[in-house]
């Protein structure tokens, strides 16, 4: 029931093309999910965090999750932990670190820092050009004249014509009896660029000329349901600011940078913070980490000639929005997550499985992809349900997955998987309940 062959670079589905790396195919010997009592649990991006602190040990021992991203490097490592040394999950640093120096790029290849002529350049220099790696050498190879190609910390960046990675790395990792996750495996993929760029998602215009200073904002969640994503994410732009200056900065000025707080779950709370960015200069805003929160500001993000680009985003949404050619993400669309938690499940011998989603714009569209995928390879869904993340509790939902005896169940989630996983344990269908 594999969804791909792991040796070779093959289509799939007419979408995608996946791979392992050397590092190791997801179902190799040792990474197998660990025996258990109840009902195999899987876990994504938004809820692959490190549990020891919430649960009993061994409570989400076997739990396998998918999570955007390659191996993260121990010197990258320490050079966000010196930036912050609490930062204990790296998810998305490495992205948000790219997602500053690209843009950083972009106003030296436009020579002006401006959120239109960043835009203009953003695409163009992840692709084509001379390969380089730091802010320093490539600021370098543009001063020289020459076209680059940015490959940062989080790999090979490629954006395609909608501003998404053409190709990228979905990791897979498993709990284990101190309920925090390791790495089993990796798998390369890529998805297709599009034929037909709508008007509204290109840059139209008079094209403004800067005041000199770029300026950075950040709307990452220093509370709210993800804020475990936004410390790794801070830090991330953090040391990329501190090396852009290092090298002598953007355009001959210090980068500055202004802070915000997402606020994911609090919908009041990014509005706001958006609007403070704005009246402070922002010419570019890193954020925010959750997808529907992006989709509450990016009208007023891109509307007002700045930059939006994301870490973390992975909503298909953002593949055809109206963006005017505004707003980027250095983190895989979904399309890319689903298939492989699909192709995961399927290989680890799962032919009826439940699918429980958050409502949301990024839950709701990694668990169609999930879905879609999973059917493809020839499995059933027997329970689709998406729930109130604002909920009291969730008896309900785990009720109705209960009463279809799945195989596993795929659990798409942010915090409020520390309130769904004691439920699905009550009703014995947990991972070890």
């Amino acid at each position: 029931m594999s969804l791909l062959r792991r040796s070779t670079w093959i289509a799939v589905l007419a979408s995608a093309a996946l791979a392992t790396t050397a590092c190791g195919s997801p179902t190799s010997a040792g990474s197998e999910p660990a025996a258990r009592a109840g009902t195999q649990l899987y876990f994504v991006d938004g809820n692959t965090a490190d549990y020891s602190g919430d649960f009993e040990p061994g409570t989400l021992n076997g739990v396998r999750a998918t999570l955007p991203g390659g191996k993260i490097g121990d010197e990258f490592r320490q050079r966000i932990l010196k930036i912050n040394s609490k930062v204990k999950d790296f998810t998305y640093a490495p992205e948000a670190y790219d997602a500053t120096i690209l843009s950083a790029l972009a106003a030296v290849a436009a020579k002006n820092d401006s959120g239109k002529a960043i835009a203009e350049k953003e695409i163009g220099i992840t692709r084509g050009g001379t390969k380089c790696t730091s802010f320093k050498q490539c600021a370098d190879l543009l001063a020289d004249g020459t076209d680059i190609d940015y490959d940062g910390a989080s790999g090979s960046i490629e954006m395609n014509s909608t501003g998404s990675p053409s190709a990228a790395t979905v990791g897979i990792y498993q709990f284990g009896q101190d309920n925090n996750y390791k790495n089993v495996g990796y798998v390369n993929g890529t998805t297709p660029d599009k034929a037909n760029i709508r008007t509204d998602q290109k840059v139209s215009g008079p094209i403004p000329k800067g005041d000199g200073t770029l300026t950075f904002g950040t709307l990452l969640p220093a509370t709210g349901d993800s804020s475990f994503l936004g410390a790794p994410q801070f830090a991330g732009v953090d040391l990329a600011i501190e090396e852009i200056n290092k090298a002598g900065g953007v355009l001959g000025k210090d980068v500055k940078q202004l802070k915000g707080d997402s606020g994911d779950g609090s919908p009041n709370i990014a509005p706001s913070e958006t609007d403070k960015l704005l009246r402070g200069g922002a010419d570019v805003i890193v954020g925010a980490a959750s997808s529907s929160v992006s989709l509450s500001v990016i009208d007023k993000i891109t509307g007002a000639g700045v930059v939006q680009i994301s870490a973390g985003n992975t909503s298909t949404a953002f593949d055809t929005y109206p963006d005017h050619g505004m707003y980027f993400r250095t983190a895989p669309s979904d399309v890319l997550q689903g298939q492989v938690m699909a192709q995961t499940v399927s290989e680890d011998g799962h032919g009826n499985i439940a699918i429980l989603a958050r409502q949301d714009a990024y839950g709701e569209a990694l668990a169609k992809n999930v879905r879609s995928f999973y059917e493809e390879s020839g499995g059933k869904v027997v329970s689709y349900v998406l729930y109130d993340a604002n909920a009291a509790n969730y008896t309900a939902e785990v009720e109705k997955l209960k009463a279809q005896h799945p195989d596993a169940i795929v659990l798409i989630s942010f915090d409020e998987t520390k309130k769904i996983v004691p439920e699905l344990i009550k009703a014995g269908i947990g991972q070890n309940g």
